[in-house]
């Protein structure tokens, strides 16, 4: 029971997917952010470069203007429109490269000079040709000033198209990302919807089958002493009837609150060395009324030598005597349950064998599963509990347990034959024994 839902619940969806988008999404994440830096700049570049370009502008068009009357304007004139270009020419400083600062500097000197030429009037000539000259290279600058903004406008447009490609293509892995997992977990949401549907049903038809199967045994005893009261005479045959019936009743409470517990992982076992046949014979002793009942014989062989292993007596005996009420379930009146107890390859294995139909090769790996019924077990009644849990408790013993028909081995014989083994201590060490 536990371990159905276990299986359900623990199962973790698989995140390839996330995976696989997400990396592809970080690359083009890093690339926009790092597009993004860059246009910022680029964006810097281009104020910083337009800013040059209306200073040296302003330059260039002032000393065109002293260039035009400097034979004729006042030198007093002259003199402050010299000044004013060398407050341009320190103002372009902070847009010039550090190998640039040259220039300026000389740029200054000149325009100082230049000034101080205006107060003689011998030296205006070569004022004139000098602020000519200075103009030419203004004129020169301006167009290469404008020339370096027209490129960082163009690479400033390129990023900003890339940038916006770049988006666009994060958009639409994001959405295909999304869109994949979106499907991914869909699937797996449907997959565990159908899976709990599936567990959800088993338990239902496990307590309808419980509560019929938990019911006959009750209807019988109620039957068996009603008879008694009502006959006045000798009870003895429903009495043993009756004791039965509530061995029966009994053994299938167990199953169920063992399995419960299993399950939750509540149970403790305790292994201590022993010989099987005291466990075997436990169990047969609590079945043995409810198999006279149904007048149904146990043909138990016990091993020629002793087969010690480390057991819990209870929780073994419990999970023998499931398998033997579930041969005597498919057993007829008349019929003889076979127990046999051998030694083979370090192993001990108990094999108990019934006279019924049988089971359909593909139920055959899956009778030991919580829940399931074949057809045939639904037929005869049953929970699909016990033989779950004679599993689990094989398992905790390091041994396993499986199911054949016996025509498998027996031309000729039917019924279905359960093998359970469990490894054979060393008694000279107390250890298991491997199998070869």
């Amino acid at each position: 029971m536990g371990g159905e839902q276990g299986r359900v619940i623990s199962r973790t969806g698989d995140l390839s997917p996330f995976w696989r988008m997400g990396v592809p999404l970080a690359v083009l994440g890093a690339s926009l952010l790092g597009l993004l830096v860059a246009f910022v700049f680029s964006l810097a570049a281009v104020s910083h470069g337009f800013e040059h370009a209306l200073i040296a502008q302003q330059q260039a068009a002032l000393v065109a203007d002293i260039a035009r009357d400097a034979e004729t304007r006042n030198p007093e004139v002259l003199r402050q429109s010299l000044g004013a270009y060398r407050d341009l020419v320190a103002a372009e400083g902070r847009y010039l490269r550090p190998g640039d600062h040259t220039g300026q500097e000389r740029e200054m000197r000149r325009a100082s000079e230049l000034a101080a030429m205006t107060a003689v009037p011998a030296e205006r000539a070569r004022l004139v040709t000098t602020v000519k000259a200075i103009a030419i290279d203004e004129a020169r600058e301006v167009s290469a000033v404008r020339a370096e903004l027209a490129r960082v406008r163009r690479e400033t447009v390129a990023f900003a198209a890339l940038l916006a490609v770049v988006a666009m293509l994060t958009v639409v892995a994001g959405a295909i990302s999304l869109a994949r997992a979106n499907r991914t977990l869909a699937i797996e949401v449907v997959a565990r919807r159908a899976e709990l549907d599936t567990v959800d049903r088993s338990r239902r038809l496990f307590f309808a089958k419980a509560s019929h199967e938990l019911r006959t045994p009750v209807t019988a005893i109620r039957v068996l002493a009603e008879v008694a009261l009502e006959s006045g005479g000798d009870a003895q045959g429903c009495l043993h009837d009756i004791v039965a019936q509530a061995g029966f009743l009994d053994h299938r409470i167990a199953d169920m609150l063992s399995l419960a517990q299993a399950g939750e992982g509540r149970p403790s076992l305790v292994l201590v060395p022993g010989d099987l046949v005291g466990a075997i014979d436990a169990a047969l002793a609590q079945a043995a009324a409810y198999a006279r009942s149904i007048h149904v014989d146990f043909d138990w062989s016990p091993a020629l030598a002793p087969a010690i292993v480390a057991f819990d007596q209870r929780w073994l005996a419990q999970a023998i005597l499931t398998v033997i009420d579930n041969g005597l379930k498919y057993s007829g009146p008349g019929d003889r349950l076979q127990v046999v107890l051998t030694r083979d390859d370090g192993q001990a294995r108990i094999a108990i064998a019934d006279s019924g139909p049988g089971i359909l090769p593909p139920d055959l790996p899956r009778i030991f599963d919580a829940y399931y019924q074949t057809e045939e077990g639904r037929a005869r009644g049953g929970s699909g509990l016990g033989l779950a849990l004679a599993r689990w408790v094989l398992e905790q013993h390091g041994g396993a347990i499986h199911a054949e028909n016996r025509a498998e081995t027996e031309p000729g014989a039917c019924g279905c034959r359960i093998v359970m083994t469990l490894p054979l201590l060393d008694t000279g060490s107390g250890t298991a024994t491997a199998a070869a």
